[in-house]
């Protein structure tokens, strides 16, 4: 006390002051040479990482750069690998920058390490003070402080971990994660976030070279596709195309042998198709292969219970259980199916044998996958589009043959407008598809007597046409040589029902026309009765009814006769007249037909025809026809019928 006066006081204060000044100037710099020498270590790794497009080499670089950076013993890599379900070692580096060779072949599974899987669940770094026996052996100093570092790709999903090993720490290695590092300081605040920094950058530089290699690896499948799709669409033969398939498999994705089998719809089978990579004896084995599903379904349990989903998934690929015929085919015992899959449908498959030792490895990578399931759609496209180029050509056959039984039927039909005496004629006929089942018939009788046949076949297309030849031949064979309708009917019945081996049965209505006497003398076999149209647009059904020929061997018929009068006009039509439906499923109608015909009734018999036809096709409109169409007009001239 009192050793300083008031002028030793005031240099004594300004001293105090110029040391205060100079240690905070002091720390400001030192903390401005921290925040610079961490800038710059920053831009450093930034730098390495950007220089390497490949992640291997980039995460070796990081590992060798991070000792010289933060001072650490070593730094190590593992990536995950979501295949396998584990992590795989890419590069261990330490303070010397020696590189452990050994490292790129450790695989630790989730439970080989506990602070691991620490990380790996919890996505969050941890120390730890334990160093596993692979490190002990791999370590290049004490190995007394370990941090785990996650790469993250996103906050749910990791890409990796990072491994530092800090040095002998003693009980601050306890601490790191409280943001200490070998004991408590600014320094080791610095380093620990230099460190996160490192693995922060190290993980956004991984997602790009993920990202990359994706973008490389679909550039690179869609090219390998696009080779298979060019050879392909260069072809048209299956068994070429195929041939051009298995050939190109082994060159793209690496394997040992591939064949192809091929579904049979019709047989219910499955054939072998093209192979490569199989031996002679194999092959022999091959072309002689027939398996049915459920043989084929057993080989591949997955694929049997995907087969009764009410579609199977269009990309995928099943082990399978090898069976011995296999295993002598590909010379394997380890092979996996492709399913052809087109519209849902199982339509073949492309077996691949693999000979090489893949253990502790996932037999297909992604790209891999990608190829072999985007070359079996192209293989199942093929397959379909060979089905329907067959099927395309067996309806061009069958329509080019239908044209034919068209025409070759149509010529059965005699002249729609015969001269017959005291008459006009006209007729319409129209087969609901190329061919059908009605027609009518004019036949030149004796005397100057004309026969005439309306008939109805109970069926249509190829059967019906068939039936009404039969029917028509007989008919006339029977008219040409008796003059009473119901006689002709009833023996052409006999014959029809004595020779037919079929259950189709015909209507017919005939009828004979003598100018002579001018009557008409008909019988009816089941058919829609004419209707006889007066001058005044009055009409009158042609009555008398029998049964439809060969239903029963013997029937009994009866004819009848009407006078038939100048202006008088008779109607014959089969049901598909009456039963013409129009969108609102509404039937023409018979009198429908009445009115349309009494509107032309003083007109010739064409204009009586066309006057029909019209207002059938109005009340029908783009309706699809359902059935064949018949229609015959007979009108009485005026005068005696002879002169005609």
């Amino acid at each position: 006390m009192g050793a300083f006066g008031a002028t030793e006081q005031a240099v004594l204060e300004t001293l105090a002051a110029e040391v205060t000044s100079a240690v905070y100037k002091t720390r400001q710099l030192a903390r401005e040479q921290e925040q610079a020498w961490l800038s710059t270590a920053q831009l450093q790794v930034a730098e390495t990482i950007g220089r390497h497009d490949e992640r291997d080499e980039m995460l070796s670089a990081v590992a060798r750069l991070a000792p010289l950076l933060v001072g650490v013993n070593l730094c190590a890599f593992l990536l995950w690998n979501d295949d396998a379900e584990a992590y795989t070692g890419v590069t261990l580096v330490g303070r010397g920058g020696h590189e452990d060779p050994a490292f790129a072949d450790l695989r630790l599974a989730i439970g080989d390490w506990s602070a691991l899987d620490a990380v790996h669940v919890g996505r969050q770094s941890l120390t730890t003070a334990h160093a596993p026996d692979w490190l002990r052996a791999a370590r290049t100093a004490g190995c007394a402080c370990l941090r785990l570092y996650p790469l993250l790709a996103s906050p749910t999903r990791i890409r990796g971990v990072m491994l530092v090993d800090l040095g002998d720490a003693g009980d601050g290695c306890l601490e790191m994660d409280n943001g200490m590092a070998n004991g408590p300081g600014s320094f080791a605040i610095r380093r620990e976030e230099l460190v996160q920094n490192v693995a922060r950058q190290t993980a956004q530089g991984l997602e790009s070279a993920y990202l990359r290699a994706a973008q490389q690896e679909e550039a690179w499948v869609n090219t390998a596709l696009l080779q298979v799709a060019e050879a392909v669409n260069s072809l048209t033969d299956l068994n070429e195309i195929l041939d051009t398939i298995v050939r190109l498999v082994p060159l793209l994705v690496g394997v040992d042998a591939v064949f192809i089998l091929v579904w049979d719809e019709e047989r219910q089978i499955f054939q072998a198709g093209p192979s490569y990579g199989v031996s002679t004896m194999g092959r022999g084995l091959v072309e002689t292969l027939e398996i049915d599903r459920d043989e084929f379904l057993a080989m591949s349990p997955q694929l049997a219970l995907d087969f009764s989903l009410p579609r199977l998934p269009g990309a995928g690929y099943y082990a399978m259980r090898v069976p011995g015929w296999l295993e002598t085919v590909l010379s394997t015992g380890t092979a996996y199916n492709f399913p052809l899959v087109a519209r849902g449908r199982l339509v073949g498959a492309k077996i691949v044998g693999l000979r090489r030792d893949r253990l502790g490895q996932t037999p297909f990578s992604n790209r891999r996958i990608n190829i072999l399931n985007g070359i079996a759609q192209q293989a199942a496209t093929a397959v379909v589009n060979n089905q329907l180029y067959k099927e395309s050509s067996e309806r061009a056959r069958m329509q080019q043959e239908l044209d034919v039984a068209h025409t070759i039927q149509a010529s059965f039909l005699p002249d729609g407008s015969p001269s017959i005496p005291g008459c006009s004629v006209a007729t319409y006929w129209q087969a609901a598809r190329q061919v059908g089942g009605d027609f009518y018939d004019f036949l030149p009788l004796d005397d100057d007597k004309w026969g005439i046949a309306i008939a109805d076949v109970a069926d249509k297309g190829v059967p019906a046409a068939l039936f009404m030849a039969l029917s028509r031949t007989i008919l006339r064979a029977v008219a040409f040589s008796h003059n009473d309708p119901a006689y002709v009917l009833a023996r052409a019945n006999e014959i029809i029902a004595r020779e037919a081996r079929s259950d189709l049965f015909v209507t017919v209505f005939y009828g004979v026309w003598d100018p002579a006497t001018e009557r008409f003398t008909y019988a009816n076999a089941g058919h829609n009765p004419p209707l006889l149209m007066q001058p005044n647009g009055n009409f009158q059904p042609l009555l008398g009814h029998g049964m439809a020929l060969g239903i029963l061997p013997e029937v009994q018929m009866k004819s009848h006769s009407i006078a038939l009068r100048p202006g008088e006009t008779i109607i014959f039509y089969t049901d598909g007249v009456t039963e013409a439906l129009n969108e609102d499923f509404d039937e023409f109608g018979l009198e429908r037909l009445q009115v349309a015909a009494r509107t032309a009734a003083r007109q010739p018999a064409p204009a009586i025809v066309r006057q029909i036809t019209d207002n059938i096709r109005d009340h029908t409109g783009q309706t699809a026809q359902f059935d064949d169409m018949t229609l015959i007009i007979l009108k009485r001239l005026g005068g005696k019928a002879g002169a005609h």
